[in-house]
């Protein structure tokens, strides 16, 4: 009667948890398939859409093959009227209406607009990354909700004081706009920003014009005069351009400087300017969308400025217009610069001038020394010949003890085989029980409280033997998981001398990887009076590891640290070293390690010897920090500590930048 009970409970409780198995495991599938829409306002001719989308490409690279880019090219620079834009609804709800976004990230004003109107309707209410975007009153919207991106900064004004810097005596500025969303935000920041410039220059606007009047107008401007080229893709007679063809063709008749604010008008007939990057926008988008697909909320991440704005100019052009170009800014990038022989030999001319002035002294050398080496050569003689008896006769010794080396280290190789092959055995042998026992205590922890307990508190001898027994299972739980964890030990350890290892490597930020194991490390300190601080460094490098391995290197250092700080703090801190590796840095103020065992900290089973006066610790494996050694030093870096009895340990871990 007794064992249908225990049955009927048990058949629930094991439904209970293979359903749950079966929900993690779906859970887990979706996690691997993440969807991104890239959301184009223009075509992919355009030199800054294919920028952008480049850029978008390269950095989701970097998130893996889970990740699954869709691409769509509104071409709002041809087509824009409102029967257009209901055709594009059509379109997206038969494509995408039973698809689920997890991002959307949008590059120019009329994407992100688009997106943000009917993204309820046609994207499943997908969060909007956005770039490229003009606007700065954009994110003020009030249906601007589930979303951030990156304002799209051109600095103007940085390219009209390169003009005045590069033409001193620059009179009159003539600005070249089309009549696009893009063009009519800039046309609105000249207007504000040209007060700044009172009668030092004129702003004279060619707009609403055709390109035949475009090209006649700017071929008989006045003496200086400047062109600031905007944006031209369509004319007055509704002709359209790529942003080169549009430029080429005033270029090729312009008889002042033309100036501009992207990269893809700089090689083309452009002096230069303050140059906004495409590239560079798409790359920040995918990183905030990375962050959302992390978990984070789109509306936490604050909306940020680009600042990869450089000055840049062409070199040719300059020459061209008899512009000085030692005028350009500091730290410019000037492109198409021809190098002086020198500059384009320096290497080679040095390298002669070395080549022959070693020869020089060598042969002087000689000239000095030649009558005593006919003396030498003599004694050489004498020496070489009783050398080689002597060689002789070692030979026949070496030969033999290398036989006997090769034949002991043979031997050696098969013991370590061997060694390997039990311990891995034997660990797996013991790991595979370990786990159901752990598993069957913990279900009889559950039950008994579930069950029994309520039924032994009615008697007062009941009831301490029953607190007794789940004592006894918590010591049984606590030392099962220790165990585990020494098996785990010796099998990671046995796999990375093996080279057998699996390193699942991926392009990490150190700061979002910090914060996100924050609680995990917190949970180090529960229960202790022992602080925990975590510090870090803005702009660290992003490097390429195992996630798992570096998480498996600092829970080691900063389990050891809390097991031997009774008080005090334990500090994490990340930073750059000088030649821009990551750095973190382990503090304790615990007890300390002696000078003398320094060396020996990261041998395997070594254990640092702690005086009489110390608090009791429970001691570990002693493979911890060989294991996180080991794991440093496949990636190149290096791990380091540095310790004085009674005043606390530093272990310090670098690794150099991703590729």
């Amino acid at each position: 009667m007794n064992g249908s009970k225990h049955t009927a409970s048990f058949v629930p409780l094991f439904i209970a948890s293979f359903l749950c198995a079966l929900c993690l495991a779906v859970s887990c599938h979706a996690q691997e398939d993440k969807r991104i829409l890239l959301l184009n306002s223009y075509n992919m001719n355009l030199s800054w859409t294919a920028s952008v989308t480049n850029g978008v490409k390269a950095e989701l690279s970097a998130l893996g093959p889970s990740v699954r880019l869709y691409v769509e090219f509104m071409d709002t620079k041809n087509f824009l009227e409102d029967r257009y834009l209901d055709l594009l609804k059509q379109q997206y709800r038969l494509k995408y209406g039973d698809v689920h976004f997890d991002a959307i990230i949008t590059s120019d004003d009329d994407a992100a607009r688009f997106a943000l109107k009917y993204r309820d309707e046609l994207f499943n209410s997908a969060p909007i990354v956005f770039c490229g975007v003009n606007d700065m009153a954009f994110p003020a919207r009030d249906d601007f909700k589930n979303s951030t991106g990156v304002l799209e900064l051109t600095d103007i004004a940085g390219t009209l004081d390169s003009a005045l810097r590069l033409q001193p005596n620059l009179k009159n500025i003539y600005i070249i706009t089309d009549q696009s969303t893009t063009s009519r935000i800039k046309r609105k920041e000249i207007q504000h920003i040209s007060k700044d410039y009172g009668d030092r220059l004129g702003f004279i606007w060619l707009d609403d014009m055709s390109m035949d009047e475009i090209r006649k107008t700017v071929s008989n401007l006045p003496n200086n005069s400047a062109i600031l080229l905007v944006l031209f893709t369509s004319d007055s007679h509704g002709h359209t351009f790529t942003f080169t063809e549009s430029l080429v063709r005033i270029y090729s008749v312009a008889n002042s400087p033309i100036y501009g604010m992207w990269d893809f008008y700089l090689g083309n007939g452009i002096v230069g300017g303050m140059i906004t990057s495409g590239h560079v926008q798409g790359e920040m988008a995918v990183e905030l969308a990375a962050e959302i697909l992390n978990g984070k909320k789109a509306d936490d991440i604050p909306v940020i400025l680009q600042r990869s704005n450089q000055y840049m100019f062409d070199y040719a052009v300059m020459k061209q217009f008899n512009i000085n170009p030692d005028l350009v800014p500091d730290n410019s990038l000037v492109i198409n610069m021809p190098e002086s022989i020198y500059i384009k030999y320096k290497f080679e001319v040095w390298t002669i001038l070395c080549v022959f002035a070693l020869l020089t002294g060598v042969i002087i050398i000689l000239l000095i020394n030649k009558a005593a080496r006919r003396k030498a050569e003599h004694e050489l003689e004498e020496l070489t010949r009783y050398q080689e008896s002597l060689i002789e006769e070692r030979t026949h010794e070496l030969v033999a003890r290398s036989s006997q080396l090769e034949k002991a280290n043979y031997e050696l190789k098969k013991l370590d085989t061997l060694k390997t092959g039990v311990l891995n055995t034997v660990s797996h042998d013991l790991r595979t029980p370990l786990t159901s026992v752990l598993g069957f205590c913990k279900i009889i922890d559950r039950d008994f409280k579930k069950f029994f307990l309520p039924v032994c508190s009615m008697n007062e001898k009941l009831g301490e033997r029953g607190d007794r027994i789940r004592d006894n299972l918590g010591i049984i739980e606590d030392e099962g998981g220790r165990l585990i964890r020494l098996i785990n030990d010796f099998l990671d350890l046995s796999k990375i001398e093996s080279e057998e290892m699996v390193w699942n490597d991926i392009s990490l930020s150190p700061a979002l990887f910090l914060e996100q194991i924050r609680p995990i490390l917190q949970g180090y300190f529960v229960d202790s009076n022992v602080s925990f601080v975590l510090r870090i460094k803005s702009n660290l490098p992003r490097i390429f590891i195992d996630r798992d391995r570096l998480l498996q290197v600092l829970t080691n250092l900063v389990g050891n640290a809390v097991k031997f700080t009774q008080e005090g703090t334990v500090s994490v801190i990340a930073d750059m070293t000088e030649g821009r590796w990551l750095r973190i840095t382990v503090e304790d103020s615990g007890i300390g390690i002696p000078l003398e065992e320094l060396s020996n900290v990261f041998e395997k089973f070594y254990q640092v010897n702690r005086d009489s006066e110390a608090v009791v610790i429970d001691r570990g494996s002693g493979m911890g920090l060989a294991i996180s050694k080991q794991i440093v030093n496949h990636y190149g870096g290096t791990l380091k500590v540095f310790s004085e009895k009674g005043k606390g340990s530093s272990f310090i871990l670098t690794v150099p930048p991703g590729r």
